[in-house]
């Protein structure tokens, strides 16, 4: 799995007007394609079905691409959805 730093930056970008099927870019890390989750006015769209999602290799940004293309009126939400979890525990005054 690669290994991104994660940047203090908005985990959200909406892109209005913007007709046809992309690419949307995005400029927050994720580490896979089911790390974000994006929706097209109000519908929470589906991977694969809906959408593919391009990753940097090198940068852990990306592009997502629809299947079907969007009006000039579409609103494309495009949200970091990586669930957060703790990998390690920490004692009260431990080490």
């Amino acid at each position: 799995m690669a290994d991104y730093p994660i940047s203090n930056v908005a985990r959200r970008i909406v892109y209005t007007g913007s007709a046809g099927v992309g690419p949307y870019a995005f400029s927050f890390e994720v580490l896979t394609n089911t790390d974000i989750k994006v929706y097209k006015n109000d519908v929470l769209l589906t991977l694969t079905t809906d959408y593919t999602v391009s990753i940097s290799s090198t940068l852990g940004t990306g592009s997502v691409t629809l299947v079907s293309a969007a009006s000039g009126s579409d609103r494309i939400t495009i949200v970091g959805a990586r669930p957060v979890e703790r990998t390690t525990d920490f004692t009260t005054g431990g080490d």
